[in-house]
C-alpha cells in the first residue's frame, strides 16, 4: 500500500507496450509493481491521489537485457551499468555468444548472416546482446534482425524486441511475460515521443499500422534512427533521467 512517503504513481500520455491491454495510455505503479494498466480518463477516476507523471506521446516498454555485455564474456563493471541505464538496459548475462541452457546468445549487429528466420522456425529461443562499445544501443540489435541482412531471414520488429528483451530474463532465469502487465515487476522505460508502428516479418508483405486498434502493441520505427531513454526504472525506483542523471527524483 502506497503512503505519503511513498506514493503510488499513475503515469499517463503514452503508449503502453501491454498485450494485456494494447491501447492502454495509462499505468499505476505501486509498491515496485505495476498495480493497473488501462486507459488515462480511466486511471484519473480510478487513482485521483496517485502522483501523477505525464510523458505526452512517450512509448513504455520492458528494459532490454544485454547477454553479451563484454567481448570476452566478463561481468561488466558498476560504470557500464550506470551507463547501460541511460540506453534502457538494466540487466547483463555475461557469456559469450553460442548456446548457453537452451537459448541462443547473437549479437546481431555483428552478426549480419545470422539465419533468424530459420531458428525461430525451428523453435530455437533468441537472445541479443551487444558484445561491443559500438553496438551499445539495444535497438540496434532489433534493427540489425529485423531490417538488415539477408531479407529472407529477418524477422518482425516484435520478434526481435521479444529477444531483445524477454530472451535475455530467461537466458538469466526469470520469466518475463514480455510486456508490460499488472502484477509484475515495475521495471521500465519510457522513450522520448517517437513514430510507432507494427511492422511484420516479411517486407514482400508489410503490416504496417500506426492505430492502437490493431490490438498488437506498437514499437517505434527505427528507420531513421532510435528513440532516447527519458527515464528507466528498476522495481519502482527511478535509475535513470534524461538530463539529470541517475538515481534522479521524480520528473518535473
Amino acid at each position: 500500500m502506497s503512503t505519503p512517503q511513498n506514493p503510488a504513481v499513475l503515469y499517463t500520455g503514452v503508449f503502453v507496450y501491454s498485450t494485456q491491454d494494447p491501447e492502454a495510455s495509462a499505468f499505476l505503479v505501486e509498491d515496485g509493481t505495476i498495480a493497473w494498466i488501462g486507459p488515462e480518463d480511466t486511471a484519473l477516476a480510478l487513482h485521483p491521489g496517485a502522483r501523477r507523471e505525464h510523458f505526452e506521446g512517450s512509448l513504455v516498454t520492458p528494459t532490454f537485457v544485454d547477454v553479451l555485455p563484454t567481448a570476452d564474456g566478463s561481468e561488466p563493471g558498476l560504470l557500464w551499468r550506470t551507463e547501460a541505464a541511460a540506453r534502457g538496459v538494466t540487466d547483463a548475462v555475461p557469456g559469450l555468444p553460442g548456446m548457453r541452457d537452451g537459448v541462443l546468445a547473437v549479437a546481431p549487429v555483428a552478426s549480419p548472416g545470422t539465419p533468424y528466420l530459420e531458428l525461430a522456425g525451428a523453435g530455437t529461443p533468441l537472445a541479443f546482446g551487444s558484445g561491443d562499445a559500438a553496438s551499445s544501443d539495444p535497438w540496434s540489435w532489433v534493427r540489425a534482425a529485423a531490417h538488415e541482412g539477408p531479407t529472407e531471414q529477418r524477422i518482425s520488429d516484435r520478434a526481435a524486441f521479444l529477444a531483445a528483451t524477454r530472451g535475455g530474463r530467461r537466458l538469466a532465469g526469470s520469466p518475463h511475460p514480455g510486456s508490460l502487465v499488472t502484477g509484475a515487476p515495475a521495471t521500465f522505460v519510457v522513450w522520448e515521443p517517437w513514430d510507432l508502428t507494427v511492422r511484420g516479418q516479411d517486407e514482400r508483405i508489410q503490416t504496417w499500422s500506426t492505430d492502437p486498434r490493431a490490438r498488437t502493441p506498437l514499437l517505434p520505427d527505427l528507420a531513421d534512427g532510435s528513440p532516447r531513454a527519458l527515464r528507466t526504472v528498476v522495481d519502482g525506483v527511478v535509475v535513470h533521467e534524461a538530463g539529470v542523471g541517475p538515481g534522479s527524483g521524480d520528473r518535473g
